[in-house]
């Protein structure tokens, strides 16, 4: 497990030191999206890093096309919500690849309650996860990790509601 943990550590430092970032559509303004192409990765047991909790994911598509439709959700809508930011992008790529998306509500500052969040994923493999890196349903912070092994395309379109 600790050999997980390190791994993990490992993957989200070099992540955040070679990402590509990218602007995606926003209601608000509110939700900062990263986008990154994962092309290596090492070993460093040294840090600590929060369990992450994975999302419940469905699996939409039929399994006969190339195209896979994910949905990543945690969490119910309620009495009184409302839609309180979205993002969307999409990527080709000539080669495979892993690609690993951040959300992060709010973009600063306080955000409102999040209540319900869904992520929509379309990409050319069933290899994907989604995980809660910070914050989580009932508080005012969010941070949200997707990931799509080996894909030619990527595709998300992500709604979070709150009060």
């Amino acid at each position: 497990m600790d050999r997980l943990v390190a791994f993990t550590v490992c993957l989200i430092l070099v992540i955040a030191l070679n990402s590509a970032e990218f602007s995606a559509k926003s209601l608000d303004s509110n939700i900062n999206v990263i986008v990154q192409n994962v092309t290596f990765s090492f070993l460093n047991g040294d840090k600590e890093v929060k369990v992450l909790y994975p999302l419940i994911q469905e699996q939409l598509s039929d399994g006969v096309s190339p195209k896979v439709a994910i949905l990543h959700k945690l969490g119910d809508r309620i009495n009184g919500d409302r839609l309180i930011t979205t993002a969307e992008g999409s990527w080709t790529y000539s080669s495979p690849q892993n690609i690993k998306l951040t959300l992060n509500y709010p973009r600063s500052g306080t955000g409102l309650v999040v209540t319900f969040l869904k992520v929509l994923v379309s990409q050319s493999t069933n290899k994907g996860r989604g995980y809660i890196i910070s914050g989580g349903i009932g508080q005012r912070q969010l941070t949200v990790l997707i990931e799509a092994d080996q894909t030619l395309y990527f595709k998300f379109s992500a709604e979070i509601y709150g009060y």
